[in-house]
């Protein structure tokens, strides 16, 4: 069986409970789907250095995070050689240039503003279904 684990790395509980529902809704059969969610910056650090990531498909990010600042998890992430080649796509409110820019700069393998609108993210969080 395959396995796609997705790690959420968000601290709005409303926009949490999409993304995971997004994600985990129309499984195709025969693969396994899972996510796993950190609130903060500090708790997606904490679970890098206890856990072994090399069966997280991708981690999802947001920027605006308590503790940690998102950056400095993305930072954290692609710094380390144990972690570094697992695509971290950026899903934040920003949609500063000098943002997007820093967050490439530092190896995030995607960034995507999160919409105004329900469907609108809904169909971000798709595309980031089929990643991986």
């Amino acid at each position: 069986m395959n396995e796609k684990r997705f790690l959420l790395i968000e601290d709005d509980e409303d926009h949490a409970e999409l993304i995971t529902h997004v994600l985990m809704d129309d499984n195709v059969e025969g693969i396994d789907t899972d996510v796993i969610l950190k609130k903060d910056g500090q708790e997606a650090i904490d679970f890098f250095k206890c856990k072994e990531l090399s069966k997280v498909s991708l981690v999802i990010l947001d920027l605006n995070l308590p503790k940690v600042d998102g950056m400095d998890v993305l930072k954290f992430i692609k710094g380390n050689s144990s972690y570094s080649t697992v695509p971290v796509v950026i899903l934040s409110t920003s949609s500063s240039q000098k943002t997007i820019d820093e967050a490439y700069k530092n190896g995030a393998n995607g960034f995507f503003t999160k919409p105004d609108s329900y469907e609108e993210l809904v169909e971000k969080v798709q595309i980031l279904k089929k990643c991986r």
